[in-house]
């Protein structure tokens, strides 16, 4: 089956700090083009799939078609995100991005610097989701071959020279901060919700479940400003930072099942979940968090155990 170009979701015209000119002719020479290759090699292929083939001449094919697939799919990643304000809305993704670089202006420090080291080069930089290692991941990959494996792409910077060029000669550092300046991060944010809802498929617990369980652990991991907010608890639970996991995770028995919570049991408390799991304890998040709870007329306490500074 051939596969459809994705249309410009914003005016090319309207994206800050990249020109139209810049815009279309990398959407209609590079993306457009790596499409066209893709469609033309797939259709060679199935043209020969029942006849001899020599094995190199068939890695060869199948290696091009992975350099077009990878090529049209970042192509797609990067062209999604353009025509935002550059800023990161607090949520799930700022909370990961906190946890796992220590903050936002960390990761972003990282991932501009990585950008920028491939001035002159060429390849992608990528922010990614791990499953394996339940974070989140800054990726140099110098071709489109490099992805790293059972990762999900969040957001991709195109550092070949055609995305630049045109605008900024051979100033890549400044596309890049153009680049970064004009981010759709709500874009970038559900890319994230929708990894994190795959990766913990089957890890919720029902309100009324975890209430008959008695004996476990529950984290209340609701992000700090709302939990300082908040009057009210699950009875039992004692609070954690979900975006400074690191040295409270230590402390976490690896015997005993845990239950973690956030408001509305999304990926706040679902990566929470992934990650204690990746280090061995068994940990599933509360299906529809606190909510769900105060709404099937469970205990809630207005005492809370919490380790606020």
């Amino acid at each position: 089956m051939e596969l459809m170009a994705k249309p410009f979701l914003v005016d090319p015209e309207r994206v800050s700090g990249l020109s139209g000119l810049l815009v279309r002719s990398h959407y209609e020479n590079n993306y457009l083009g790596a499409l066209a290759r893709l469609n033309a090699i797939r259709k060679k292929l199935e043209e020969s799939r029942w006849k001899p083939t020599l094995a190199f001449s068939l890695i060869g094919a199948k290696r091009e078609e992975l350099l077009a697939a990878n090529s049209v799919f970042l192509h797609e990643a990067y062209f999604e995100v353009l025509g935002g304000d550059g800023i990161v809305p607090a949520g799930g993704l700022s909370v990961a991005l906190e946890r796992d670089f220590g903050s936002v202006d960390q990761w972003r420090a990282e991932f501009t610097s990585l950008a920028r080291a491939m001035s002159r080069g060429s390849g992608w930089a990528i922010l990614a989701w791990s499953s394996r290692e339940a974070r989140l991941v800054n990726q140099w990959a110098g071709d489109h071959t490099q992805l790293l494996a059972g990762a999900s792409t969040l957001l991709a910077l195109d550092m070949y020279e055609h995305a630049y060029h045109i605008d900024f000669g051979a100033k890549a550092a400044a596309y890049v901060d153009a680049f970064m300046a004009g981010v759709q991060w709500d874009v970038v944010a559900s890319r994230y919700a929708r990894a994190i809802d795959e990766a913990s498929l089957g890890m919720g617990i029902q309100a009324s479940e975890a209430a008959a369980e008695g004996a476990i652990t529950i984290l209340d991991v609701r992000r700090r400003p709302v939990y300082s907010l908040s009057c009210e608890s699950i009875a039992g639970s004692e609070w954690q930072d979900p975006a400074q996991p690191t040295e409270w995770m230590r402390n976490i028995e690896k015997s005993g099942p845990v239950m973690v919570y956030c408001v509305h049991g999304r990926e706040v408390s679902r990566s929470i979940a992934l990650a204690l799991n990746a280090k061995g304890i068994l940990a599933r998040y509360l299906a529809g968090g606190i909510e769900a709870w105060r709404e099937a007329g469970l205990a809630l306490a207005t005492e809370r155990t919490h380790a606020m500074d």
